[in-house]
């Protein structure tokens, strides 16, 4: 989730790394606190509303849901709309430290099939919430260099839910929870290299979690002799490295440019531990499942530009392509991701001289997804995805 920022959501988060025009678009470059020259706050949230449409889709049952009614393809909308809050502050302690807080929620994901949809042995609900808290402290050289440093604490939960059966023609449903809090850290630096340039470069580690839960089934799973059972995984969240640059001209119009690089191969084979066998009357070992999901690195690029229209009116606008770590081979139900284009805008009021408010738009366009997935015990599914999204930003700034 990328959307940290009402002021950066309008220029397709161009300017990242680089720009300090209020608190929260100092979140993904640590580096960029010590920029700041007065205490300043930001508070905000952003409404994304995905849309996710299977257009064609076909299952077939087989293994422990042989006999099992797998017709229905025409399901619609999947994705669930999301309110995403966030919180930034820094803080003026000397003339050349500052120190920084966000709150944010950077990871998350909701989708959710009703329980007759074709491929629901391969998934059906599915949702990630996090919280990160990414405290820094920065100091700023008189050459214009700022480093800034610091942890990020951060919690995550979990839930995956499928169908599951044991070959009788009946089947049940399954939820898997849990969560997890862990640590990482971040490392950036922003460079006022002339007057009107800056550069930014910027790291936030991976945070390795180990989720500890449950495993729930329903009543109908229940009486094919299914059992609940606590729940280990391992997940990792990913390392991403941002570069950006910024060019002010004249007095009214500054452009940006940035790209960040991450690193998801480290979601890569999702497994459960569960604390004993989930169902004795199937023969083999039942005290684990694993799902493959085999994601590489992924690039995004963003170009934007801003104009200060007048002493009150600052106006944005931005482009950016955001490559999918998804490979085609192992998309999943769950998330049948595309590569995504953006196309942004944005206004900036100031309302007072301490105050200002900032509304970000963007559009996003991504490709056509297929889905194919097969397995000895469940059977297979195929399905067609079209996707887009609408995300609307708001936030509120104060400086004292």
């Amino acid at each position: 989730v990328r959307e940290t920022s009402g002021t950066l959501q309008g220029s397709s988060f161009a300017g990242m790394t680089t720009l300090t025009t209020d608190a929260s678009t100092a979140f993904y470059n640590p580096g960029s606190i010590g920029q700041y020259d007065e205490t300043t706050y930001s508070v905000g949230g952003s409404l994304i509303v995905p849309r996710s449409k299977m257009v064609s889709g076909k299952g077939t049952a087989g293994g422990l849901a042989t006999g099992i009614n797998l017709s229905r393809t025409d399901y619609g909308d999947m994705a669930v709309d999301a309110f995403v809050p966030n919180a930034h502050a820094v803080w003026k302690l000397t003339e050349n430290i500052n120190f920084g807080m966000s709150i944010t929620s950077p990871w998350g994901l909701v989708t959710d099939y009703e329980n007759d949809f074709a491929g629901r042995y391969f998934g059906t609900t599915s949702a990630i919430k996090s919280i990160n808290l990414k405290p820094v402290l920065a100091y700023r050289f008189d050459s214009g260099l700022s480093i800034g440093v610091g942890p990020q604490i951060q919690y995550f939960e979990a839930r995956f839910d499928k169908a599951v059966a044991r070959g009788t023609g009946v089947e049940g449903n399954s939820s898997v929870r849990g969560d997890d809090t862990a640590m990482g850290w971040q490392a950036g630096l922003n460079w006022e290299v002339f007057p009107k340039t800056r550069i930014g470069l910027a790291y936030n580690s991976s945070i390795k979690h180990t989720l500890k839960g449950k495993v729930d089934f329903d009543t109908a799973a229940e009486g094919l002799s299914y059992v609940d059972r606590d729940v280990t995984a391992k997940v990792e969240t990913p390392e991403a490295i941002a570069f950006g640059i910024s060019q002010k001209f004249g007095e009214k119009w500054t452009v940006m440019a940035d790209t960040q690089w991450t690193n998801w191969n480290s979601i890569d084979t999702l497994t459960f531990n569960f604390s004993g066998d989930t169902n004795t009357a199937i023969a083999g070992n039942q005290n684990s499942s694993s799902d493959s999901y085999k994601w590489g690195t992924g690039w995004f690029y963003s170009l934007g530009t801003q104009y200060q229209y007048d002493e009150n009116w600052r106006f944005s606008a931005g482009f950016a392509f955001d490559e999918t770590p998804v490979t085609g081979l192992h998309r999943s139900v769950r998330l049948p991701d595309s590569n995504r284009y953006w196309t942004s805008l944005g206004a900036n009021y100031k309302v007072s001289d301490w105050a200002e408010v900032s509304l970000g738009y963007t559009h996003i366009f991504a490709h056509t997804a297929d889905v194919n997935l097969s397995s000895a015990s469940v059977g297979s599914f195929s399905g067609k995805y079209e996707s887009e999204v609408d995300i609307i930003a708001l936030q509120a700034n104060f400086k004292f």
